[in-house]
């Protein structure tokens, strides 16, 4: 029993023996019920903050989960264009063309804030790269990304896919260029 309760009993108790509480004894009284009243409304003000914050993550993470389930329907399409564009390297205007849609997909896709992980020419990351192969290259130093398979996507800090790369062996000669250092 807390004590204002048992404050209150007692003033019951004294008013039915004819005594009534001393207004000293009220305003204590009143002072308690208010303390636990405001504790009351500021657990409940915390609580709420919690939950809304709680919500908040939680709206934010299924946004992110169905945005990544479409764009992992998108994304083999960026892929193929790729493809498309290497092997029609040889045809000008079939080249431009695809370049042209693969521009547009590209920037649909970075007004959504997705954007593509670097790739060819920085230091591997297995954060954001996975490594298919890895092969000596006279050219570049070992530990460097050669090439790019797939791109890889990230929307802010969480990465939608990892980007297929090979990377270039221990047995690799060639230096770090003013590209691989900025990185």
């Amino acid at each position: 029993m807390s004590e204002a309760q048992g404050d209150n009993d007692n003033e019951l108790e004294d008013a039915a023996n004819g005594a009534e509480p001393t207004p000293e004894e009220r305003i204590a009284a009143l002072e308690q019920e208010v303390a636990a009243t405001k504790d009351k409304w500021l657990r409940s003000v915390a609580e709420l903050d919690n939950y809304k914050k709680r919500v908040r993550r939680e709206i934010d993470d299924a946004v992110f989960r169905a945005r990544q389930g479409l764009l992992s329907g998108f994304l083999p399409t960026v892929d193929n264009l790729e493809r498309a564009l290497e092997l029609a390297a040889n045809h000008e205007q079939l080249a431009k063309g695809i370049e042209m849609v693969l521009g547009e997909f590209l920037t649909v896709l970075s007004k959504q804030g997705i954007e593509p992980v670097p790739s060819v020419g920085t230091p591997f990351d297995p954060s954001i790269h996975e490594a298919l192969q890895q092969i000596d290259s006279p050219d570049h130093p070992p530990g460097v990304v050669i090439r790019e398979f797939e791109k890889g996507f990230k929307a802010g800090d969480r990465l939608i896919r990892a980007a297929r790369v090979i990377i270039a062996g221990a047995g690799s000669t060639g230096t770090a260029s003013e590209g691989d250092a900025a990185s």
